[in-house]
């Protein structure tokens, strides 16, 4: 049983990796937020990117919820609460959403992320945090 549930909670840090190079792949040519805003293809690269992030944070949140709250806690330098308060902004309150917000997300928490996620990876697949899986 333990190896299923691993095994789940790996393919979602799976997904989120793919998400996150995703957007960071897509959005590489913004410099600001008003590329995302001042033609019809670059809004539609805004609206797919708020969806990567919102993927991304709604993913990580049932990670944590499944894990009880005891794997993300290892890695401080993410503030995993925000990553999950900025995926409720996106779903439920459209209107706060604020593309700046987005581009910064884009730029300069998006890279660290990923570098977290990979050293996650590594940790889960090293066994270092097999007693959150017993």
């Amino acid at each position: 049983m333990q190896s299923i549930f691993k095994d789940q909670i790996t393919d979602k840090f799976l997904f989120v990796i793919q998400r996150v190079e995703l957007a960071l792949d897509r959005t590489a040519g913004v410099a600001d937020c008003d590329d995302l805003l001042r033609s019809p293809d670059g809004v539609d690269l805004y609206d797919a990117t708020c969806m990567r992030i919102q993927t991304i944070g709604e993913t990580l949140k049932q990670i944590d919820s499944e894990t009880k709250e005891k794997l993300l806690i290892n890695y401080p330098e993410i503030p995993w609460r925000k990553v999950f308060a900025m995926r409720n902004i996106i779903s439920h309150e459209y209107l706060s959403v604020d593309p700046e917000i987005i581009t910064d997300i884009i730029k300069h928490n998006l890279p660290p992320l990923l570098v977290v996620l990979h050293r996650i990876m590594e940790d889960l697949n090293a066994g270092k945090h097999d007693a959150v899986f017993g």
